[in-house]
């Protein structure tokens, strides 16, 4: 039997993996991600860069910038905020910056310093990954621990397991079935396709300070921006995009 099953092989099921087994090295720690390679975010997020985490140390603070759950996350991030991530990965032979907009990115400049740290870690501490393995079902036996059947037919039993599934609806339809509450997903951190011929020709250009706005809202946000081929992106239209994202889907 293997102690710990975690489903997702991305980061936060990369970290949860090697918490465990570093914190327990007497545990057996099984990854399965259902994916040909793992930690495929990682590699591109940041435009390849690798966006770590942001340079905000203080609680309550950091809870502010989340716009839904803030409350939530409050408690935990008095466990574990931005300072301990960049402490976790500095221990670990990764040098981190802190750019100007407080983004934290490696030194490098490369996201596969950051992907090849957690596969790294995960094989020194003993984590057993296997790819292509998704999850198709898992249920809780009499004794508590659990009962597993991947996409490739094989049946796994393991004393707990950790859910870091990312956006699987199919893995949310499982924790549905055991009793969880999945609020409905809608888009968030996108960028805004727009076909206005006053931006035509200008794809490329950037500018360091800028405010956007969503017409009839009250919804703004401010930051750089970048004009592309299809629209707007950069940090001020993905941060308005996360603040208001239920408000722009159900007006879209």
């Amino acid at each position: 039997m293997n102690n710990v099953v975690v489903i997702g092989g991305g980061a936060a099921g990369f970290f949860a993996a090697i918490a465990c087994a570093e914190a327990n090295p007497e545990v057996n720690v099984l990854l399965l991600e259902k994916g040909k390679d793992v930690l495929g975010k990682v590699l591109i997020s940041g435009g390849g860069r690798c966006n770590v985490t942001h340079a905000c140390f203080d609680p309550k603070e950091l809870a502010t910038f989340y716009p839904r759950g803030s409350k939530e996350l409050l408690g935990p991030f008095h466990k574990f905020q931005p300072g301990d991530t960049m402490e976790w990965f500095a221990d670990r032979g990764v040098e981190l910056k802190i750019e100007a907009d407080n983004r934290v990115f490696p030194v490098t400049d490369s996201s596969s310093t950051i992907a090849d740290c957690l596969i790294e870690m995960a094989e020194a501490a003993g984590v057993e990954v296997r790819t292509g393995s998704g999850v198709k079902a898992f249920t809780q036996i009499e004794d508590g621990s659990w009962h597993l059947l991947t996409t490739k037919g094989e049946a796994l039993e393991a004393d707990k397991i950790m859910v870091a599934p990312g956006s699987s609806k199919a893995i949310w339809d499982q924790l549905k079935k055991i009793g969880h509450k999945i609020v409905p997903p809608v888009p968030s951190l996108f960028t805004f396709n727009i076909k206005d011929p006053r931006i035509k020709g200008l794809s490329g250009i950037s500018l360091p300070h800028a405010t956007v706005q969503i017409a009839s809202s009250d919804l703004e946000a401010s930051g750089p921006l970048l004009i592309t081929h299809w629209g707007m992106s950069g940090p001020a239209v993905l941060r308005l995009s996360a603040w208001g994202a239920r408000e722009l889907n159900d007006r879209f």
